[in-house]
């Protein structure tokens, strides 16, 4: 590591059994996010500034006005703009030395191998079944792990599928649910929530810690109450 690197990620240097290893390895990681809106801008901020190499985004859709209530990524002058590309701007801005590619169609069954075949970790920040269906059986049948985060009213849910003691999100969740148009949820939950899936990419990546693989953390925002299940 050059002394600009150790000075810039020396908070990520000093966590006990992280070391410079953990930090070349998450140097050398490529990583997909799949969704850059609520979960997403805290996901992919708390990556970029941690220091993960390479950083793919996934998101269609552009920037309206009723997103900024949760999605720090983006301002009121990036109404109508591609969220990919201004989430792409602002994390460079953020961390220069992440490499940023974006994929602004929606993932399905018949594109996933083109986007997730060369990913260490796919981090699941959709809100949309669908596409967390797709991903999950693409990392099933690839053995990826998939970083699992869902937010709605004042709660969410976080786990990790499809690595060593985990098994898929469709294991346990075998018949997709009817999407709903639109959750209400407050703002801050979707930062917590999209904090832990950054926190358990990083763990996977660096080695570290005990991660959420067979379990599932909850929370209930109403009471402060967290749970984690054996799953």
């Amino acid at each position: 590591m050059t002394e600009r690197e150790t000075e810039r990620y020396q908070r990520n240097l000093l966590v006990e059994g992280f070391s410079a290893t953990g930090q070349q390895r998450l140097s050398e990681s490529r990583v997909t996010v799949v969704g850059a809106g609520g979960l997403g801008s805290a996901t992919l901020n708390y990556l970029a500034a941690a220091g993960v190499g390479r950083l793919r985004i996934v998101e269609n859709d552009t920037v309206s006005l009723s997103n900024l209530q949760r999605q720090i990524l983006y301002t009121t002058a990036d109404l109508d703009a591609p969220k990919a590309e201004v989430a792409a701007a602002r994390l460079s801005r953020l961390n220069p030395a992440c490499r940023i590619e974006i994929r602004t169609d929606r993932l399905d069954g018949g594109n996933a191998d083109e986007i997730l075949s060369d990913c260490d970790v796919v981090v699941d920040c959709t809100d949309n079944y669908a596409t967390r269906y797709a991903i999950d059986d693409f990392c099933s049948a690839r053995r990826i792990p998939m970083v699992y985060g869902t937010a709605e009213q004042i709660g969410g849910q976080v786990s990790v599928f499809n690595t060593a003691g985990a098994g898929s999100y469709r294991s346990l969740y075998p018949e997709q649910p009817v999407q709903q148009p639109i959750v209400g949820v407050l703002s801050p939950i979707v930062g917590v929530i999209g904090s832990l899936q950054a926190l358990e990419t990083i763990k996977l990546l660096a080695g570290i810690g005990d991660g959420l693989a067979g379990r599932l953390l909850t929370i209930d925002g109403r009471t402060m109450r967290i749970f984690t299940f054996e799953i």
